[in-house]
């Protein structure tokens, strides 16, 4: 993906990203204006969730870089107004409601579903966002999922 002008920012935070997920043992990174903002080490979407609901605002306008982006991260990012995601492996429903939010994505891979760990069913994210339209829905669905485990 080539960007141009005041884009080429997003292109050096998403190689930064990129090079964090890839080369740094990182399952999430967010990247704003050459500054890591967010990072984990964990694994799923519970530390996108986590980003969330304690840093929203720093995320607005950052590159995510999440290993694995299906449907349920991608809404997340659409509620925060990322800028721009990349990951190593998009599900097709991901790319699509980031393209439907504008946001541009860089997917080494893409895959019709994200399944689970063990690789028998859907990820369970992403059937329990199935029915969610808005970003906001997501993030109060995946809220009291998580504050029930806590």
């Amino acid at each position: 993906m080539r960007f141009t002008g005041c884009r080429s920012r997003i292109q050096s935070d998403i190689e930064t990203a990129r090079d964090m997920l890839l080369e740094g043992g990182l399952g999430l990174v967010a990247v704003k204006d050459g500054k890591v903002v967010v990072s984990s080490r964990e694994r799923g979407v519970r530390p996108l969730v986590d980003a969330v609901l304690g840093a929203r605002e720093s995320l607005k306008g950052a590159v995510v870089g999440d290993r694995v982006v299906g449907r349920a991260s991608a809404m997340l990012c659409v509620y925060c107004g990322v800028g721009a995601v990349y990951t190593p492996l998009a599900s097709e429903g991901a790319l699509a409601e980031l393209a439907s939010a504008g946001i541009p994505v860089v997917a080494d891979r893409t895959t019709p579903a994200i399944l689970n760990r063990d690789g028998t069913d859907r990820c369970p994210f992403e059937k329990m966002t199935d029915g969610l339209r808005s970003p906001a829905e997501v993030v109060d669905t995946l809220r009291a999922f998580f504050e029930t485990r806590r």
